[in-house]
């Protein structure tokens, strides 16, 4: 049957020979101790209040207007849509996908206190997975951000609709409301020109950085990490976020310095540094293979 009718969608009906369009009309009544009452004069019942079609505990209504859907939902404050299925403050991409988006792109998410910022969210390149983009920034661009740990608030390019991912990075206060309903940090080369690429890639548990602190030479622990096709899987490796510098790993000093489990010595550069701060890069690094290669950081529930 039709899910609605010509005063609710008027430019689905369309003439044609030899059909007839009814309006279908309705007929109730109750019976109460013998009394019986007409739809003329009692409440609506159309029973699609039955099995309640609203979602997260939403109360349900039902209407009778044949102008109109047949019931309503009155929904909890964090939710809205015909049937409460939509998140009405999404804090971060993940929330967004939930809302019915699957293409890639810029979007409105919120903070705790329900103030609106857009983020670029990437549903697409790992399935089951959806990341919100928190920096971005090519290794000519370098110098406006190897200064500034993820503890900095440094926003770059951060209001408009589309991403700048030559130089692009949230607010620390964006940052964090995102990180609050995430889990996880993930770190990618040239995105933007190629796409996802697992050789030199990083992603770890949010628990297991101290993300927007200082800190030097820790053995941070990554579910996957793969420098120049050197590939270690839930390991430590050499991690540095101190005062004036950006997050990064040394993978030529991981093992030798810090004493963690993954060692990039292996056809490293002195000093090598990989996924920031770059002072010491290494072009056979597809993140500083150019001037024009390009860092992203993510984070995802």
């Amino acid at each position: 049957m039709n899910d609605a009718n010509r005063y609710m969608k008027p430019d689905a009906l369309r003439y044609k020979y030899g059909v007839v369009y009814y309006d279908l009309g309705r007929e109730y009544s109750l019976s109460d101790n013998g009394r019986h009452f007409s739809h003329e004069n009692y409440h609506c019942i159309n029973r699609c209040c039955k099995d309640n079609p609203c979602l997260q505990g939403g109360t349900c209504q039902e209407i009778c207007n044949p102008t109109t859907v047949r019931y309503n939902c009155t929904c909890p404050a964090n939710y809205t849509g015909q049937r409460c299925e939509k998140i009405k403050y999404p804090r971060e991409c993940m929330e967004v996908a939930k809302n019915g988006n699957n293409v890639s792109g810029m979007f409105d998410v919120y903070d705790s206190q329900k103030n609106i910022f857009k983020v670029f969210c990437d549903f697409e390149s790992e399935p089951g997975y959806v990341w919100t983009l928190i920096q971005s920034f090519s290794l000519g661009n370098n110098n406006q951000f190897k200064s500034n740990g993820f503890s900095v608030d440094h926003p770059v390019n951060e209001e408009g609709n589309t991403i700048n991912w030559n130089a692009y990075r949230l607010s620390l206060a964006h940052m964090k409301s995102v990180a609050d309903a995430s889990t996880h940090l993930r770190v990618t080369c040239n995105f933007p020109a190629d796409g996802l690429v697992y050789t030199d890639y990083a992603r770890a548990k949010l628990k297991e950085h101290d993300l927007f602190g200082v800190w030097r030479a820790k053995c941070r622990t990554y579910e996957l990490i793969n420098i120049r096709n050197i590939v270690c899987q839930e390991c430590t490796a050499g991690t540095w976020q101190v005062q004036n510098e950006m997050w990064h790993i040394n993978s030529a000093l991981s093992a030798q310095l810090a004493g963690c489990q993954f060692n990039g010595v292996a056809g490293a550069s002195p000093h090598e540094q990989n996924f920031g701060l770059y002072n010491y890069v290494n072009p056979n690094f597809r993140c500083t293979s150019s001037q024009s290669s390009t860092t992203q950081h993510w984070i995802r529930n």
